[in-house]
């Protein structure tokens, strides 16, 4: 098992977009995803037809971050100082809006029927999806929150921000129950393993840390994953497999059973991303999209997990 090997195939590439992008997201359809960025178009990508972009929307200011709803079909768009925006994707067209700060919008998680939705001035804002109205809001910090996930399971909601501190909350009543120290800058990325175990964050300090979620939260690892800060940790659906990606320009695929790092996706290998990799999302199995600071995205296929 230690001597896995992984071999990597650069399936496409998406360009069209004016500047560099923020996030990525995929609905229930299986070959389509949506990208967005600096440029405030968000666009929707069919994995079979890469020169083939389709332009959702387009919104005045910067998109940090997106949230799929994907039994309504519909999007919710976080947007540099403007808040947050559903669009229904069938149409289209923007169906609510809700102005929450003049700040960015660094996060956006679902949980059931509600969002949380992190901003630059610290604040966390829990939204009601079918009232469209907050129902709770937490300060957690006089920086930016720049990551939110959620545990199900326990019904809570951790929040990484500028700082250099994760907070975890009760969803109930949004109340602290735990504060976590290790990192020594911006947590700018946070997700929860598939079995509910752990709790992984990565930082601006190049450092993945991974949280046993167990009892009393710890560190259960401190990895000096990348060379420069950690923009985002991304799991595969069967949890098996995570992929981690930085402003070092790699993308980084790593294994749930021992942390083992497998394999490394680089310009100079694999013809990847010449500039920052900002953000990924496991299209199935074993597909991974990437988004850059390179004004594209692109379709990387594992072969061997």
């Amino acid at each position: 098992m230690n001597r896995q090997k992984l071999e990597v195939e650069k399936l496409a590439q998406f360009g069209g977009h004016k500047d560099g992008l923020y996030s990525v997201v995929k609905t229930s359809h299986p070959k389509l995803f949506y990208t967005a960025g600096a440029d405030g178009y968000v666009v929707e990508w069919n994995i079979d037809t890469p020169e083939e972009g389709k332009m959702i929307a387009k919104v005045p200011n910067t998109v940090y971050s997106m949230e799929a709803l994907e039994d309504r079909n519909q999007l919710v768009v976080g947007q540099n100082n403007e808040g947050i925006h559903l669009l229904d994707l069938n149409s289209g067209k923007e169906l609510k809006s809700m102005k929450l700060t003049d700040q960015a919008v660094f996060a956006i998680e679902k949980s059931k029927d509600q969002l949380f939705v992190g901003t630059g001035d610290g604040w966390v804002f829990v939204i009601s999806i079918d009232e469209w109205n907050i129902t709770a809001k937490v300060k957690v910090s006089d920086k930016s929150v720049r990551s939110i996930a959620v545990d199900h399971e326990r019904q809570q909601f951790w929040v990484g921000a500028s700082d250099h501190l994760i907070r975890g909350y009760a969803i109930e009543n949004c109340m602290e129950i735990r504060e976590l120290l290790g990192h020594e800058n911006s947590v700018f990325s946070l997700t929860i393993s598939r079995d509910n175990q752990f709790l992984l964050s990565g930082s601006r300090d190049a450092h993945m840390r991974v949280w046993n979620l167990d009892g009393f939260v710890e560190t259960q690892q401190d990895i000096v994953a990348h060379m420069y800060t950690i923009n985002d940790i991304s799991f595969n659906p069967s949890g098996n497999y995570f992929a981690t990606c930085s402003k070092d320009k790699s993308i980084k695929v790593w294994r749930r059973e021992d942390f083992r790092l497998l394999k490394v996706i680089d310009k100079a290998r694999h013809a990847g991303h010449g500039t920052s990799v900002n953000r990924l999302l496991w299209l199935n199995e074993n597909i991974i999209i990437s988004v850059s600071d390179d004004h594209s995205a692109s379709a990387w296929e594992i072969k061997g997990l």
